[in-house]
């Protein structure tokens, strides 16, 4: 079993199990499906497509024998569907995914030809692109390309001879368009695989070096050559390239077409491809940087030249990555460095895992050259730190904390001093960013480096304990750079203290000798940092103008929100790991700071705030967070007029009164600021909120009861993140240390997602799993909100209870809001419509078949609950249309709820999307590379 899987709530993780029998029925159903003596039954195979893809997905434990029998089959379907290009897009996407993630565990062999025909007949031939049109040819052509591209590790023996006996012909002569047709089909479907070695021998690279000579100047050429010669020198090692170097290096150097002197840097004789080639075998980037890249890491070997190559190159290279030397060049040399220091950590992982098997092979790298490899990236990195082009300077700061893993003595000293540097020229903000940013990214090497006691550490581990000093100046000068003027200053700063504080097991008052840094007094720098952040959220002014339309977020729009997970994931982290002193030291000072003022302008961040110490500790944040807050905004509301809208069944007296009630604009900011701020603070509370449960009910009930319509938006925040907090499955004490590293107790163990074994000893994370009070309270919230919400819209909408049309659209408005609010709460908690049957046998039908594991959270309401929505709403269609057809808030809000009661999932998938990128960048800080010679710890990867 997978990690992740492993480590789901334990209701779900024990439903994984039965996953492996669920694949093995949706192959029989494959199967079934295509009938031998109907063509076009091929299409009724297309509806398991995507549900195969959820098990790759999912990454389910799946058997090897009905992996490989999909594959098989997929194989045989997509060579069968000939003229049917959309069966074979759906096919061959779906075999690239298979075949790439079992590509080391099956053994199978596939023919090249059928593939090959397919392409020729489709691409090259057809003249009649038929009813899919273009959009679907090159849909095809791409899926055909990959296809082989993965298969090509399962040719048969003698592939290789054959593939170039087909396409040797078409190269012979350079000056013919065919030739460009001839490199593209040697590049696809050339294999390298082991079983293909004997034909490429030295014979064989002295020939495909006279056909890479035979076409000067053009980089669709050199493209495909080069792609060719890397997967050779890459899977090949008994063949020798030294007598070839020059040659090769002097074409990678031409490839990057940088400018000389007063030159735009491109050929000025190039030679033209025609633009049906260039179009099917395309290049993403015009220089192929991954394949120059992979050449020379899989070219280097003790005592060979290709290093002295790599420096001249490195040397001629590193003036263009310069600040103010940038250009179209920039990009494929930000690539270049990017691959160079990638496919280098390959290696040298692939290189100890042959080691630890007691294998041994005269071209494994050592140390001498790993340190000559480093100090020549490190002269790019130099140049690169402080670029404008901000995937250059990501792309610097990644490689940094790679290679500070392989050469802690090289590459941390180097840090120190540019980040010294930076400090000294503080005003140049780009500059400080840039440098605080490397040193995020290498948080955990400065901090193995210094505490690792392992015999292994390299010779220089800085005996002037400078590194701990670097630490100490990060952390001090990380609280003048948090500034609401400097917004990727601060976001910079916000991400080096989470990244030096998630490695650390506790944050004590002060720190012993034992520890990372002794002497430093963290209760002093907390309660500094405390009053700078206070300070900043205090001057914070949202970006956008505040939304009071339909559906107002609970965020504020400020850049700690908007611009990254940074933030949150700071505030998370370094709550997580205080000792319980400081925590309640600093959860006073939050305390008194969130119940003295009110920031219109920082809801979110004040939110967030009270979120991560509810998160940390619900029962003492919940205390002296939540309660004040709670009673502030019930004090508040119970001052105010009611409409008798909000669920308590007394709206006529409010249609008696000509005048329709107000809330002034001060009393409707503070109670939309403090109801907002709760629904955000009350995200982790679990039964800790139970305690408050009669002034939560309360609260929206008066919320839904205002007559402003800010109001009773926060209401709707408030009811839906009551509902979710109760309802659905989280993590707990998420960032408390569990494990300790062998090497250096202060700091914690990562897990390698990769290595994970049920048998050896493992410690699932904590979940929240709903308690029985808990979906008692979430039941009756739905009754109150949901279930009589539906009576009261069909009471309006059958028997016209306002006369007055003013007073029904509000009535109409805060109904639909109470509805959607419920619905948004519980998710895919509420089951699901029970599938009907066109024979209309649903009764005799059993439960809905397993398929996948997989909830949100626990199950609450029923499915007759769902349903009787959907009537309802169905008839709230009708008289919509006939008497509110131009009405666009009430037709919003009931596409809303038509979404969320037909769509069951789609809300939790438009979450799961929308944060993808937020994960992929709170990631890229908080892993820990598979090679690390600071300490003995090889693995496959570990992440925090």
């Amino acid at each position: 079993m997978h990690l992740y899987n492993a480590w789901l709530p334990p209701p779900v993780a024990e439903e994984t199990k039965k996953e492996k029998q669920s694949f093995a029925k949706v192959l029989k159903s494959v199967k079934e499906s295509y009938k031998s003596d109907d063509p076009d039954s091929v299409y009724a195979t297309l509806k398991w497509v995507s549900v195969i893809d959820l098990f790759i997905k999912a990454k389910s434990e799946l058997s090897l024998e009905d992996v490989t029998e999909v594959v098989e089959v997929g194989l045989e379907l997509f060579r069968i569907s000939e003229n049917k290009l959309f069966a074979q897009v759906r096919w061959g996407n779906i075999l690239v995914k298979l075949l790439n993630k079992y590509r080391k565990k099956l053994s199978l062999e596939v023919q090249w030809r059928p593939l090959y025909d397919t392409l020729i007949h489709t691409h090259f031939t057809r003249q009649n692109t038929g009813p899919e049109g273009w959009r679907i040819r090159q849909r095809h052509f791409e899926t055909v390309t990959s296809l082989v591209r993965s298969c090509r590790r399962f040719f048969p023996p003698g592939s290789a001879f054959e593939i170039w006996s087909e396409f040797r012909s078409l190269l012979e002569n350079p000056w013919h368009n065919s030739s460009f047709e001839g490199a593209g089909f040697v590049r696809l479907f050339l294999p390298t695989n082991r079983d293909n070695q004997g034909f490429f021998s030295h014979t064989w690279i002295v020939t495909c070096l006279v056909h890479w000579d035979s076409v000067p100047n053009s980089q669709f050429w050199n493209s495909q050559w080069a792609s060719v010669t890397a997967r050779v020198i890459k899977n090949y090692s008994f063949i020798d390239w030294e007598h070839f170097l020059p040659d090769i290096f002097n074409k990678y150097l031409n490839m990057f077409e940088v400018p000389v002197a007063n030159g735009s840097g491109s050929n000025p004789f190039s030679v033209d491809v025609p633009r049906n080639t260039r179009f099917l075998f395309s290049n993403r980037t015009i220089t192929p940087s991954k394949a120059i890249a992979k050449s020379i890491v899989y070219l280097l070997k003790p005592g060979g030249s290709a290093q002295e190559h790599l420096e001249k190159l490195v040397n001629l290279l590193e003036q263009y990555y310069h600040p103010s030397n940038g250009g179209r060049w920039t990009y494929s040399l930000e690539r270049f460095l990017f691959h160079l220091v990638n496919i280098f950590q390959k290696r040298l992982q692939n290189e100890q895992q042959r080691k630890d098997d007691g294998e041994q092979s005269e071209i494994f790298l050592g140390q001498s050259e790993r340190v000559a490899f480093v100090n020549s990236i490190l002269k790019l990195i130099d140049r690169g730190q402080y670029s404008k082009n901000e995937h250059l300077s990501e792309t610097v700061a990644a490689a940094t904390s790679i290679l500070s893993y392989v050469e802690p003595s090289l590459v941390l000293p180097f840090l120190a001093s540019r980040f010294r540097m930076a400090l000294e020229t503080m005003t140049a903000t780009h500059q400080l960013k840039s440098a605080v940013t490397s040193v995020a990214y290498a948080g955990r090497s400065l901090l193995l480096t210094t505490l690792s006691a392992s015999s292994m550490v390299v010779d220089v581990v800085d005996p002037s304990n400078s590194l701990v000093d670097l630490m100490m100046i990060s952390l001090s000068n990380a609280l003048l750079g948090m500034d609401a003027n400097d917004p990727p200053k601060t976001l910079a700063t916000m991400q080096l203290i989470g990244s030096l504080f998630s490695n650390m097991a506790i944050l004590e008052e002060t720190m012993d000798q034992s520890s990372i840094m002794p002497g430093f007094h963290f209760s002093e720098w907390l309660d500094e940092f405390l009053f700078r952040l206070f300070s900043l959220l205090q001057n914070l002014e949202a970006n956008s103008v505040v939304n009071e339309g339909l559906h107002s977020q609970a965020t504020s729009g400020t850049f700690l929100v908007e611009d990254g997970p940074f933030y949150f994931c700071m505030l998370e982290i370094l709550l997580g790991r205080l000792s319980e002193s400081l925590f309640k030291k600093a959860l006073k000072k939050i305390s008194k700071f969130v119940t003295t003022n009110i920031l219109p302008g920082a809801i979110a961040e004040v939110g967030l705030l009270c979120c991560a110490c509810v998160h940390s500790n619900p029962d003492e944040a919940i205390s002296h967070l939540i309660k004040p807050l709670l009673e502030s905004a019930l004090s508040s509301l119970k001052g105010t007029p009611v409409t008798g809208f909000g669920g308590r069944g007394a709206f006529k007296t409010f249609e008696a009164s000509k005048e329709k009630p107000m809330v002034s604009p001060a009393l409707e900011t503070a109670i939309e600021y403090h109801l907002k701020v709760l629904s955000i603070a009350i995200s982790y509370g679990g039964p800790s909120l139970l305690h408050f449960k009669d002034e939560f009910k309360e609260a929206i009930f008066y919320a839904f009861d205002s007559p402003s319509w800010k109001v009773n938006g926060a209401g709707d925040h408030l009811l839906r993140s009551l509902l979710g907090n109760l309802v659905l499955y989280y993590p707990i004490n998420q960032y408390k240390c569990v494990l300790h590293h062998a090497a250096a107790p202060a700091l914690e163990e990562w897990i390698s997602t990769k290595d994970f074994t049920e048998d050896k000893p493992w410690l699932p994370p904590k979940w929240h799993v709903p308690c029985s009070e808990e979906i008692h309270f979430a039941n009756e919230l739905l009754k109150l909100h949901l279930d009589s919400a539906l009576d009261d819209l069909l009471k309006i909408c059958k028997s016209k209870i306002h006369p007055d049309p003013g007073i029904e659209k509000e009535h109409l408005k805060v109904t639909l809001l109470r509805i959607d609010s419920s619905l948004q709460g519980v998710l895919s908690c509420l089951p699901d419509f029970r599938p009907s049957y066109r024979s209309g046998m649903a009764e005799e039908q059993p439960d809905i078949p397993f398929v996948i594991a997989g909830a949100t959270g626990s199950c609450v309401g029923t499915m007759e609950l769902r349903a009787k929505a959907a009537d309802i709403i169905h008839a709230t269609c009708q008289y919509f249309l006939e008497e509110k057809s131009d009405d666009s808030i009430l037709l919003l809000l009931l596409i809303r709820i038509i979404d969320s009661l037909g769509n069951y999932g789609s809300s939790e998938y438009d979450e799961w999307s929308n944060h993808r990128q937020s994960w992929k960048l709170e990631s890229s800080a908080i892993i820990e590379p598979p090679v690390n010679f600071i300490v003995s710890s090889h693995s496959k990867g570990k992440k925090r």
